[in-house]
């Protein structure tokens, strides 16, 4: 900031107000809260009961191929049929494995118990269109084409349970609340309703044989950028990541007061009158002891990619209540703000002719674009001819 004022304002005092290192948020009990701390392993991984090590890789592994079916119920029958053989050689008068399939599965829905699974799951309205999608679907009709098709069962049944949910979640918005061994459950019934040999894999979810072998590798190449479980792996070092913005947020909104104290402490302490400069989180407090604290010696507020508009819209704002005008003692409020920057918002809408919203553009795509401002001329211009 200093830098940046030097040569259009060198008569300005550039006073810092670091509250986070006395206000801010830490692991005061170092991180004893977060499953697997400081170990470098998941909770299974750290000790967990009921889970060895290779079991929960198992597991891990089986919920990042369910992940990719949610996003694409389709997958595992695509990839399977890109790995088998050929067509399988029929007897004389036989029925093709993938039209017996079809026609059970079209009668899945008969089943009470299946319904009842379906029910408890959340999915039985979206299941039958499920079905009917999958089998209709290009890689639904080459997966039943191929001398897999028999022995794939569990994967058909897969296919139609992740389309279900997927139905679910662009009706609802929201997913079924239903755990993995619930949704197993349907999968298993679903298999063992349809004709065929799954020797291949059974219904929980566990995938064998040499084609569904390669598939899951195949598979688990596409989720090496959507794994939850490296996520879950790494979860110290992302935790010490996010904890220190995340965390004095999260402060701040539960107990803000000691926050707020330090910025008093600071606009006291300068030289009047005092522009209050405020980025990100600092905005929110400032613009909250600004409302809270009548100081006439605060001629000017400016925040920087602040969410004390959009706090307020959502009715979060500590110091102030959605409808609640503005203080007339509140000083002048420039509110500078990065179409980029997704933590930044506008103050016009919600606070009319209270706020002055400025756009500035820093070129630089979300998150870079947080912090960016301070190494924007744009921002340095603005400030030389707004400060008093």
């Amino acid at each position: 900031m200093r830098e940046g004022l030097r040569p259009s304002r060198p008569d300005v005092a550039v006073v810092p107000c670091y509250w986070g290192g006395s206000a801010g948020s830490a692991l005061r009990s170092n991180g004893v809260s977060v499953p697997g701390y400081g170990t470098g392993r998941g909770a299974a991984e750290a000790g967990a009961p009921g889970a060895e090590a290779g079991e929960a890789g198992e597991a891990d592994e089986d919920v990042e191929f369910w992940g990719l079916l949610y996003l694409d119920p389709l997958l595992e029958l695509r990839l399977t049929a890109s790995e088998s053989t050929g067509r399988a050689e029929l007897a004389p008068g036989a029925r093709p494995p993938g039209e017996a399939l079809s026609s059970a599965a079209l009668s899945l829905t008969g089943d009470d118990e299946l319904r009842e699974l379906l029910d408890a799951a959340g999915i039985a309205e979206e299941f039958a269109a499920a079905v009917a999608a999958v089998l209709t679907s290009p890689d639904g009709r080459r997966f039943l084409r191929t001398p897999d098709a028999a022995a794939g069962t569990t994967e058909l049944a897969r296919a139609f349970v992740a389309d279900a949910v997927r139905r679910r979640v662009d009706r609802n918005g929201s997913a079924p609340a239903f755990d993995g061994t619930a949704r197993d459950e349907a999968v298993a019934r679903i298999a063992a309703l349809l004709p065929g040999d799954p020797s291949g894999a059974d219904g929980s979810g566990t995938h064998r044989g040499p084609v569904t072998r390669r598939v899951k590798r195949l598979a688990g190449r596409l989720a090496l950028g959507l794994a939850s479980a490296q996520v879950v792996k790494r979860r110290s070092a992302l935790t010490d990541a996010a904890h220190p913005a995340a965390g004095d947020v999260l402060l701040y909104l539960a107990r803000g007061a000691a926050i707020r104290e330090v910025v008093l402490e600071a606009v006291r302490a300068a030289e009047p009158p005092v522009v209050l400069l405020a980025h990100s989180l600092g905005g929110i407090a400032a613009l909250d002891l600004l409302v809270l604290r009548e100081l006439p010696e605060v001629e000017l507020l400016v925040t920087v990619g602040s969410q004390a508009p959009f706090l307020y819209e959502l009715g979060a704002l500590p110091s102030l209540e959605h409808g609640t005008p503005l203080p007339a003692h509140v000083p002048r409020w420039l509110n500078v703000y990065d179409r980029r920057d997704l933590l930044g918002y506008v103050g016009a809408g919600v606070f009319p002719g209270r706020v002055e919203d400025v756009a500035v553009d820093s070129r630089q795509p979300f998150p870079l674009s947080h912090s960016a401002y301070w190494s924007n001329p744009e921002l340095y211009r603005l400030l030389a001819g707004e400060l008093p």
